[in-house]
């Protein structure tokens, strides 16, 4: 599941879901778009609001590489 439909799920807005992960906006929507990732602390935040394990959200999965 992509970060932002988990976040979409509980119709939260990215402005607002960041300041309840206390993160910037900018950092959040890197996290969204996979461009960043999270800390353990920050994963852990977001996966306790959106009722979602850290193993459910596809940006955070590593690829396989043949």
């Amino acid at each position: 599941m992509k970060l932002s439909e988990a976040r979409k799920n509980k119709n939260i807005v990215q402005e607002d879901f960041s300041h309840m992960i206390d993160v910037s906006l900018r950092y959040y929507q890197r996290l969204e778009t996979g461009k960043s990732i999270p800390t353990v602390k920050i994963a852990l935040r977001i996966c306790k609001i959106l009722e979602v394990s850290p193993f459910d959200i596809t940006e955070w999965q590593d690829e396989l590489r043949s």
